[in-house]
């Protein structure tokens, strides 16, 4: 979860919300029912003025009004920043994933240009003749068509002789192309780096009016000082690879549109180009949060990211973009998530990660309540005891009821406002970054899905391999290859060539020499015999192996064939340990590693099983305790929601695993994956508030012989005593607390009232409750005694509705049964047919003098 920490001072300096509050639809439809309320709220006030109840709640009207104003300007800001966040979150990404993709190209350059194949058609094109040539173009080219298919991120590969001439080109549409004056022909000549990465128009391509090329010389031999007999160059899917990456972030319901600029800010890539097309120039927006610009007559939200890097590689100066319409950039998505608006209210206050004006809303919406509830209470109070008519006793009771109920309504759109701003912030990213961790996870493993297959083309296996007798001179063979391929592609701990009858004959890791000779299952030797082509592939369950030193991991396998005979088989160990780890740290915002039990990320498969955890806590192998609702995702759904996991508030976002490209999509591999992000929220230890369920009751109709019960709540109990035995509530805060040698003692200390000092008592326990909730109010009552003017206090939690009931429904306890040792001598029946079955208990207050208060 993300820090939002605000201070009133930078509420004050963020004036320029204001221009944006108009297109935020919630903050909007918030505004409309507190104007609504605030009508009723002067209605209320001019009409208390008649009541004669002494109730003035114009106090109560201007506290209202100015938290209202705090409680608008948080949801402004909050939506403001959910949405900058949102921008800037698919702005990095966008970039992000591009430059992890781009570097996975360098290696593929790197490599495809010592490939032998292509070294020796170079080395001996000289020397043959025309027929034979064009039979050994035909060869190459049909290998380049086997590398695309494998490595679908290209279109086109094109292999130059060192004069620029094209030898051998893919792409047929520009077969009359026969030399390239390209500057990269140059510059591949007399550069001093492995690759040449360029964006531009290629006149070897000359259908693209800019295409991105990854070039390198190919050389005689892996010797540093080997001459140079030729250029390769990758043509790689640039727009098609950003529509995969737009696609998996970007919203239609807002009209955003994504974008790559250059370094000049021109841009290169669109998620819509009929919005924004190609070439359009903008500024970087890199040091502030977001800036307010107008493009082709609309105004826009804007945010320009640079890339973080991936291992050291930045690519070239290129940026992610993102531009929203500021008339469709708040607009809130569908919310199905339903938590329970106390747990939320708890996790605000109790959070580590909300600033304190925000937690002051709700206590202060709290205060301003329960402040009204008194002055609603007390106001009853004094209507039971006015000596006018009745009508007039009628209007006083129900204005009074309209103003408790229009506190309610006031107190309850605070409440339900703030619970949602809480839950959107608590929930954050969490979905974003759920869906970053499997993506990166789904293009990492297209690519070892893509070099087993390569590499089982290559004809030194097919030759040793098609040998009657494994002599030591083909043994080395396959080492020096399989070692040369490892010493490249580091995410492997060990590549290894099977015979037929599936015994490895040969390991790239010197440490994992004793595996040769070693057979592998018949399940792999069956699965590998089944292979038809050379686009298929299989993977081994995530188990623990001999293979990976007897912990959990992938293998990817392939066959190796000549002419469709089955020769053997090549097998790759995924290092799934510390590439699954770095795949989570790197995908989590700002990880840190001192706070891995907090935020952190999981892998796991759809038996719960866990596959890799950036929390150590979390054992590789074991399950993860999460309902089945997490898991019962399709393919490249997200879910997201706040729940209890070890005895802490996390708030969680799931994705399912969706492929990329082929790979799980058109490849026969199913295996689906499930990332899990957690971001810690507090501890589950929270102190709710839950909704008391009030004494209150309404009877139709005249009342025969009526009472008036005045009310209250103490710990579970509702507990009420004649009104006319009642004076007031004040607030406990007025109460003076008494030194005491026993604290049990249900003597508290005194309160003043009407100039006179006045003991509180605490009656729970005479009552047989465990009171969890702090006091609030202090309820005087009448001293017994004839002609007294003495008072008591007692402590209560809330006060409760001042019902007038019939007098028959007030049923006297058996004093022979219960004698002296109870407080309550008699209760009020439910009404017929009433719902409500809960009785109201009625103190006697001549025992609580007699038994609790001393003369």
């Amino acid at each position: 979860m993300t820090k939002n920490m605000i201070s009133h001072k930078k509420m004050q300096s963020l004036s320029h919300i204001n221009k944006f509050t108009k297109h935020m639809e919630l903050v909007q439809e918030y505004k409309q029912e507190l104007l609504s309320l605030s009508k009723s709220w002067d209605n209320l006030a001019l009409l208390s003025h008649f009541g004669n109840s002494n109730t003035n709640i114009n106090d109560t009207k201007n506290s209202f009004t100015d938290l209202t104003h705090s409680l608008l300007e948080h949801l402004s800001y909050e939506t403001l920043e959910k949405t900058v966040r949102e921008m800037r979150f698919k702005a990095q990404i966008s970039i992000d994933i591009l430059i992890r993709n781009l570097f996975e190209r360098t290696a593929d350059i790197g490599f495809l240009s010592t490939d032998q194949d292509i070294v020796n058609f170079l080395t001996t094109k000289d020397d043959k003749e025309e027929e034979e040539y064009k039979l050994e173009t035909k060869k190459i080219k049909k290998r380049f068509k086997e590398y695309i298919q494998k490595y679908s991120v290209y279109y086109d590969i094109v292999l130059f002789d060192t004069k620029g001439n094209v030898l051998v080109k893919l792409d047929d549409r520009a077969a009359k192309i026969e030399k390239s004056e390209d500057e990269i022909i140059a510059r591949a000549l007399t550069s001093t780096e492995e690759y040449i990465e360029t964006f531009k128009y290629h006149d070897f391509l000359p259908y693209r009016k800019k295409s991105l090329v990854y070039s390198s010389v190919v050389k005689e031999s892996n010797d540093k000082d080997a001459k140079t007999i030729g250029i390769l160059s990758l043509c790689f899917r640039f727009q098609d690879e950003m529509g995969a990456i737009f696609d998996n972030l970007k919203s239609e319901r807002n009209k955003e549109c994504l974008m790559i600029l250059d370094s000049d800010g021109v841009v290169i890539a669109s998620s819509d180009k009929y919005h924004i097309s190609l070439g359009t120039k903008f500024r970087h927006i890199l040091d502030d949060k977001f800036k307010l610009i107008s493009h082709g007559g609309r105004d826009y939200l804007a945010k320009t990211c640079a890339t973080n890097g991936y291992q050291g590689y930045f690519g070239q100066e290129w940026y992610g973009h993102i531009m929203v319409p500021v008339n469709y950039a708040f607009l809130e998505d569908e919310d199905s998530i339903e938590i329970d608006q106390n747990i939320l209210l708890a996790i605000l206050q109790q959070g580590n990660d909300f600033s304190e004006d925000l937690k002051k809303i709700p206590l202060k919406a709290n205060a301003i309540q329960t402040n009204l509830n008194r002055l609603v209470w007390n106001g009853n109070i004094n209507k039971a005891k006015d000596d006018r008519r009745e009508s007039m006793r009628g209007f006083s009771r129900a204005l009074l009821n309209e103003i408790s109920s229009t506190g309610e309504k006031t107190k309850e759109i605070f409440d339900h406002s703030i619970a949602n701003l809480t839950k959107t912030m608590v929930l954050n990213n969490t979905s974003y970054v759920a869906s970053l961790m499997v993506d990166i996870m789904d293009r990492n493993l297209y690519e070892r899905a893509n070099d087993c297959r390569w590499w089982a083309l290559t004809d030194e296996f097919k030759k040793v391999l098609s040998s009657d007798i494994l002599d030591k001179k083909g043994s080395k063979r396959l080492e020096k290859i399989l070692k040369y391929i490892n010493s490249l592609y580091t995410v492997y701990t060990n590549l290894f060539i099977y015979d037929t009858n599936g015994v490895i004959i040969s390991v790239s890791n010197e440490n994992e020499k004793h595996l040769i000779g070693k057979q592998l299952s018949l399940d792999v030797v069956t699965k590998t015999k089944d292979i038809k082509n050379t686009n298929d592939y299989f993977v081994s369950k995530f188990e623990k192996t001999q293979l990976y030193d007897e912990d959990f991991t992938y293998i990817y396998y392939a066959a190796i064939k000549e002419n469709n005979s089955f020769l053997g088989g090549i097998g790759v160990v995924f290092d799934s340990k510390p590439e699954f780890k770095a795949m989570l740290e790197e995908s989590i915002p700002n990880f840190n590693k001192n706070k891995n039990k907090e935020v952190f990320g999981v892998y796991a498969n759809a038996d719960k099983m866990i596959i890799s955890s950036s929390n150590p806590e979390l054992n590789i192998g074991d399950k993860i305790k999460l309902d089945d609702r997490f898991f019962n995702l399709a393919n490249g759904e997200t879910y997201s929601e706040i729940v209890i996991y070890d005895d802490k508030y996390y708030a969680i976002g799931v994705k399912c695993s969706q492929g990329y490209r082929e790979y799980k999509i058109s490849d026969n591999y199913e295996n689906n994956i499930y990332a899990i992000f957690f971001s810690y929220i507090s501890s589950a230890n929270l102190k709710i508030d839950g909704n008391k369920k009030l004494f209150s009751e309404t009877q139709i109709g005249l009342i025969d012989n009526p009472a008036e019960i005045a009310s209250f709540y103490i710990g579970g109990k509702w507990l009420g005593v004649d009104v006319n035995e009642v004076y007031e509530t004040v607030s406990v805060k007025k109460l003076e607390l008494s030194p005491t040698l026993n604290s049990d003692h249900h003597f508290k200390g005194t309160v003043i009232y009407n100039k006179k000092a006045v003991a509180v008592i605490d009656i729970k326990k005479y009552v047989y409750e465990p009171v969890v909730d702090e006091y609030n109010e202090i309820v005087i009552v009448k001293n017994p005694e004839e002609n007294s003017e003495n008072y008591i206090g007692i402590l209560v939690n809330s006060l409760g509705d001042i019902p007038e009931i019939s007098k028959s429904r007030i049923k006297k306890l058996d004093k022979h049964l219960l004698g002296n040792y109870t407080l309550i001598n008699s209760v009020v029946t439910p009404l017929e047919d009433s719902k409500n079955e809960r009785l109201l208990s009625i103190l006697d207050i001549n025992k609580l003098k007699e038994n609790l208060v001393e003369d």
